[in-house]
């Protein structure tokens, strides 16, 4: 093996830097040349490349987002447009390729495992939302983020007695909301919508404003529902007054948290050690604190479990009083 690429696909996550870095180390420890392949899938297609030389990646480790940039690709779902690019990788003399992303991105990397071609496929998403990991690349950072920004908003509730619904990230999942929500000691923590109730949800304020608390604080997975939908709900049932409060990007930026840092740089490495030593293609995921290989078709095909912070039940703490 001479010659692999790497990209990163579908939202930018941090610790994805982390994994170039621990790919090209990793690589250039076994005399493998590494090539970046810019925005994604597309990129891929139209072969942009960038070079990535050690002692740049020696310093983008740290950093969040994806200094290769990343896109979601609707051109890669063409099987023909997939057998031309993957032939013009074996072409140029590569062997294998890096793919850092969620559950679009492990689709595209299961398309060419299926032409023949080996990948890595590393879970990078913010919204841990991969079966079969206990953890993404990201999601430690954006917790960290959501607890930052809210621990600033939390004290100027409490200065006005205000009661804040706020919505974090997570696509489908919950586990942002339901780990922020816990370590913020959240009134009432909402992960999906078929289990709202708006009746237990006053309930849970009430009893909050009642045991002297100087504000209210609820935490809302976006797919479950809107900031602006709980503040319409809650406010037509009952005399709350709610502040709806969209966190957005913010959850993505900033620099990479310790654990994203030290688990990107060894998915990265053992991305590169699975090609080198004749793997035809997996996924890779934390289990039991272990990283492993796996089959990319179980995991795609394996329900999502909301992953919970050590021993704590669920339902506990879907509405936390």
């Amino acid at each position: 093996m001479k010659k692999i690429g790497i990209l990163t696909s579908g939202g930018d996550a941090p610790g994805m830097n982390a994994v170039i870095n621990g790919v090209v180390t990793a690589a250039k420890a076994m005399d493998i040349e590494v090539v970046g392949f810019m925005n994604g899938f597309d990129g891929l297609i139209n072969n942009e490349t960038m070079a990535l030389p050690i002692a740049f990646v020696k310093q983008i480790n740290a950093l969040g987002g994806t200094v290769l940039g990343t896109a979601r690709s609707e051109a890669f779902m063409d099987p023909q447009v997939r057998e031309k690019t993957i032939q013009r990788l074996k072409d140029d003399g590569f062997s294998g390729l890096v793919v850092i992303g969620g559950d679009g991105s492990y689709k595209g990397a299961q398309a060419i495992i299926k032409l023949g071609f080996p990948v890595v496929a590393l879970p990078g998403t913010i919204d841990n939302d991969i079966p079969l990991t206990d953890s993404t690349i990201g999601f430690r950072t954006a917790l960290n983020n959501v607890m930052d920004s809210v621990d600033r908003i939390v004290t100027s509730a409490a200065s006005h007695g205000h009661n804040f619904a706020i919505e974090v990230m997570g696509r489908r999942a919950g586990d942002i909301a339901l780990w922020s929500g816990i370590a913020l000691d959240a009134d009432v923590i909402i992960t999906q919508k078929e289990e709202f109730n708006s009746e237990y949800v006053i309930a849970a304020l009430e009893a909050s404003k009642a045991s002297g608390k100087k504000y209210r604080l609820v935490i809302i997975a976006e797919g479950a529902m809107t900031a602006e939908e709980f503040k319409t709900t809650i406010e037509s049932e009952s005399t709350f007054k709610i502040h709806p409060l969209l966190l957005g990007h913010i959850q993505r930026g900033g620099m990479a948290s310790l654990d994203d840092r030290i688990v990107g740089k060894i998915y990265g490495e053992k991305a590169v050690d699975y090609l080198a030593n004749g793997g035809t293609g997996c996924c890779m995921g934390i289990r039991e604190q272990e990283i492993v290989s796996q089959d990319i078709d179980d995991v795609l095909s394996a329900s999502k479990e909301m992953i919970l912070p050590f021993s704590y039940a669920a339902n506990s703490y879907r509405y936390h009083i």
